[in-house]
């Protein structure tokens, strides 16, 4: 590639991420930021933990000393003057974060596309952090060709009858470019950031440190499981022949009159670092709101979106645990287009025992039996041992992601004080440090509060009940056979003895 070329794609790369500032924001914001995407799309991220350790480090600082300066220059402004100065520092921290996370890329990448969720953070976080899941700062063309080279042996423009150099879209922890087969059909493909697995490695390695100070508490033993898991499900992920092959498996779940597209893999031009699929035309969701859909389109993909989540976890045991905005694709016919199925989690025999039976306790609501589950959920003995307050709050938590499973009629996944108080319920527990629980948490609550915010700020409404007693339906008959069978073989071995 060019240099003329390569400074093009950058320069299209900063337009792009411009256009998310509002109009009014002043020069030296827009100049920061082209500043950032220039230094992430130039260098190749460091993959070693100490260097991590210490942008992370260098960041931490930055953002602490201009909210430090933002807050005893308050002191003597009136309160417009506090509000606006306020903001301003919000979006200096928000570029900070932005060019840092999609320099360092990995698992920082991803803690950044987390920090999204509507009401959880400052406007401008959630404004300009989104868009590592759509327009994150691509790796230079030359390191495209690196990976294909490591891969087959051959340059992209040797693999396909064209290829855009330019990517059109950010992967969790890759980019995706378009490009066409000899055979004509468009495709999308997807390459890995070089060294991608070493910088998870990396960035676990450093949050292991930076959390000893909390060895000395009972969930210590929890916290590095949770790590370990963590750890375990994004190596996962950087093997796309695995995604591969989760891609083949869902897509034959799907009809064509269910109006849900899983995009075809070519297994013939993908390997554990380049995923090609079927190029699916249409737009994220920033773009199909900004449209102004009407209602009626809004319920309709928050009804196709309800319909792809639920079958695929009764049906598979599978959960899609990172539902960024970026994995969904408003298609021009109404159809919705679900990619992205690298970061997934299966369930356990106990796991999706315990999931079943919190849902048999939340319908005959059973208070007696939803406080068992919550403590044994939690890994406590007894509810004495968990504590009264804990109990209370986690319970809370859990009734709240189970609303929609329990409300009659056409439930609104818009409604602000719906979502709100789920957000308040989640923060206040973090605060009071109350996370001791099962690994498989960490993706059940990634994926209800990334799925909720889609269907949130779609202002979308669905007769989710009605969804899941269909979707649920034949699964749980499966279930229950299996269980008669076993009590069945249970009664005979009884009586054998």
């Amino acid at each position: 590639m060019s240099c003329n070329a390569a400074l093009a794609s950058e320069a299209a790369s900063r337009e792009r991420l411009l256009q998310l500032l509002p109009r009014e924001e002043d020069a030296a914001a827009r100049e920061r930021l082209a500043e950032l995407v220039e230094a992430a799309c130039s260098n190749r991220p460091p993959t070693s933990s100490l260097s991590r350790l210490w942008i992370l480090g260098s960041l931490q600082a930055k953002v602490a000393c201009a909210y430090i300066a933002w807050w005893l220059k308050s002191r003597w402004v009136d309160a417009d003057e506090k509000v606006r100065t306020r903001n301003e520092t919000h979006l200096k921290a928000a570029l900070e974060l932005l060019g840092t996370m999609g320099y360092l890329r990995g698992a920082v990448m991803k803690v950044g596309q987390m920090l999204t969720l509507p009401e959880m953070v400052p406007e401008q976080y959630a404004r300009l952090l989104s868009s590592l899941s759509f327009e994150a700062p691509p790796m230079h063309y030359a390191m495209v060709r690196e990976v294909f080279f490591d891969e087959f042996g051959r340059e992209p423009e040797e693999m396909f009858a064209s290829f855009e150099k330019r990517a059109f879209a950010a992967a969790s922890l890759g980019q995706v470019h378009r490009a066409r087969l000899h055979s004509g059909e468009q495709v999308a493909v997807k390459i890995q950031y070089p060294g991608i697995a070493r910088t998870i490695q990396s960035d676990l390695k450093n949050l292991r440190l930076l959390l000893q100070p909390m060895r000395v508490g009972d969930d210590w033993p929890n916290l590095l499981d949770k790590l370990a898991e963590i750890e375990s499900v994004l190596l996962a992920e950087t093997d796309y022949l695995k995604e591969a092959e989760l891609a083949q498996s869902v897509r034959h779940h799907f009809a064509p009159e269910d109006g849900i597209v899983v995009p075809k893999v070519h297994a013939g031009f993908s390997s554990r670092r380049v995923l090609t699929t079927e190029l699916l035309e249409g737009v994220h969701i920033d773009e199909f709101l900004a449209s102004d859909p009407p209602q009626e389109m809004r319920d309709r993909f928050t009804h196709l979106m309800t319909v792809a989540t639920i079958r695929l976890f009764y049906r598979t045991h599978c959960i899609l645990a990172d539902p960024n905005p970026g994995n969904f694709i408003f298609m021009p016919d109404g159809r919705l287009g679900v990619v992205d199925f690298g970061c997934a989690r299966w369930y356990t025999d106990e796991e999706w025992r315990m999931q079943c039976d919190a849902e048999a306790a939340a319908f005959r609501q059973d208070e007696k039996e939803m406080e068992r589950i919550i403590v044994e959920a939690s890994l406590y003995e007894s509810a004495e041992e968990m504590g009264a307050e804990r109990v209370e709050l986690v319970g809370r938590v859990i009734k709240w992601q189970l609303e929609p499973w329990l409300s009659e009629g056409l439930f609104d996944f818009g409604d602000k004080e719906f979502f709100q108080r789920g957000m308040d319920a989640m923060r206040q527990a973090t605060r009071k440090g109350y996370l001791r629980g099962m690994p498989l948490h960490i993706w059940t609550t990634r994926f209800v509060l990334g799925a909720r915010a889609v269907v949130y700020r779609l202002r979308g409404r669905c007769h989710f009940k009605e969804i899941y007693l269909q979707e649920s339906a034949p699964q749980k008959a499966s279930h229950a056979d299996d269980a008669e069978k076993t009590d069945t073989r249970g009664s005979i071995s009884k009586d054998r003895h």
